[in-house]
């Protein structure tokens, strides 16, 4: 088949086709570059928001090749020109299998995300929750193999896909010209835009900021299954001096320091499990001399749980526990606290987690001198009572109800 035995058609593809056609060459190539840097990030955060973002490319290439093949079939297109009937058939071939991986490593993905041991709630770029296909976990090592052998397959195709191009654009024929938002001599910039959405892939900052409110401890004794779930709580101010006082003193703010510690304890089969958050932050208005007017607010960030043990940290953020994508944060509310004496205090409040809101009480010590505050305290919570635990884990077979919570923190009077 020669060039010249090629029906005319459109002089160029429709602006639906190229903005499609440029969107899914970036994405790929940016996910290509995620997925293989996914295995070398550090466990726990990081990981896990980098695994986010890599799901929601990928169903975001899925929808995107899906609407792609609907303009194809509805809108008219430049006829396929080649010089030979191999060269013809080869591209034909290529094109056809760049469809075959943009839509079935989604779907191999969505399957993989869908039947693993630990399921973790897909939120679209952290917005719009995607569902899990209700399959069997018999499905899981077949899709991980399909997934990544259709990974390699896309790396050749790209090279095949992007050869033939500039082929035609070395021979003088402006072809590629048609695919193109500009002139022809925008391929330069094209393959620029390419280049940019790997090197962004491999540089893409994933690892959480540090948190200066709290640097975290993680104790852990561990058996390696699954953990139970948690809440912190929180809560500081400044305690009574003794008696005898100037003027009492108007609810002062207070500034989480450096070193604070959040941590829980559960038992699983018997054994503890111990572990801690490592980003969290709190809102403190307090004085011993105007409790009706102190309040604690305390959010933590339930993606940063850390036991000194990878896999369980996925479970706990999976949404067989936290279901952390859904509900990434835990909020503790009190505006009701009460002095016991001796420093000590009781903070009565409403502890939001996994979508659920239960009354929650913290009991805590402190201690000011000068503009510094220091706290110690502790609360004991239900797992249960917030739908942290389901399938096997929404007994208490393994994994005890009963959750502890103690932290540790300093907290300096804002000027």
């Amino acid at each position: 088949m020669d060039e010249t035995a090629i029906p005319p058609g459109p002089s160029r593809y429709s602006t639906a086709a190229i903005v499609l056609h440029w969107s899914l060459a970036l994405l790929l190539v940016f996910q290509l570059g995620l997925g293989w840097r996914l295995e070398d990030l550090p466990k726990g955060v990081a990981q896990f928001i980098a695994f986010q973002l890599h799901k929601s490319i990928g169903i975001s290439i899925l929808l995107l090749s899906l609407a792609r093949l609907a303009v194809r079939a509805f809108k008219p297109r430049p006829a396929l020109v080649c010089d030979s009937w191999m060269a013809m058939t080869l591209a034909r071939m290529v094109h056809a299998l760049l469809y075959v991986v943009m839509i079935g490593a989604p779907l191999a993905g969505w399957v993989l995300i869908s039947t693993g041991k630990v399921r973790l709630q897909t939120m679209l770029f952290g917005l719009v929750p995607w569902p899990g296909l209700p399959l069997t976990q018999g499905w899981h090592e077949p899709a991980v193999a399909v997934h990544a052998a259709l990974a390699w397959l896309l790396v050749g195709l790209i090279v095949l896909h992007i050869a033939g191009a500039l082929r035609h654009h070395w021979l003088q024929r402006d072809y590629l010209g048609r695919m193109l938002p500009g002139p022809a001599a925008g391929v330069f910039i094209a393959l620029a835009a390419l280049a940019g959405a790997y090197a962004a892939s491999l540089a893409w900052p994933f690892a959480a900021p540090a948190d200066k409110h709290a640097p975290v401890v993680a104790a852990a004794t561990m058996p390696t299954n699954a953990a139970p779930a948690v809440l912190p709580s929180p809560a500081v101010s400044p305690a009574p001096s003794a008696s005898a006082s100037p003027a009492p003193e108007t609810a002062s703010t207070w500034l989480l320091q450096p070193g604070g510690q959040l941590r829980f304890a559960a038992a699983y089969s018997g054994a503890p499990i111990n572990g801690s958050f490592g980003k969290w932050d709190a809102d403190i208005v307090f004085s011993p001399d105007d409790l009706a007017h102190s309040r604690i607010k305390v959010s933590v960030d339930l993606a940063s749980v850390g036991t000194d043990d990878s896999s369980r940290d996925d479970m706990l953020r999976s949404d067989s526990f936290f279901g952390a994508a859904a509900h990434p944060r835990a909020v503790f509310t009190a505006s009701r606290i009460i002095a016991k004496g001796g420093g000590r205090y009781v903070a009565s409040g409403t502890l939001s987690l996994h979508g659920q809101q239960r009354p929650l009480a913290v009991v805590f010590t402190l201690t000011i001198t000068g503009n510094t505050a220091t706290a110690n305290g502790s609360a004991r919570l239900n797992r249960l009572a917030y739908g942290v635990g389901s399938d096997e884990w929404a007994t208490t077979d393994q994994v005890a109800d009963a959750v502890s919570i103690s932290f540790r923190l300093t907290a300096r009077r804002k000027p």
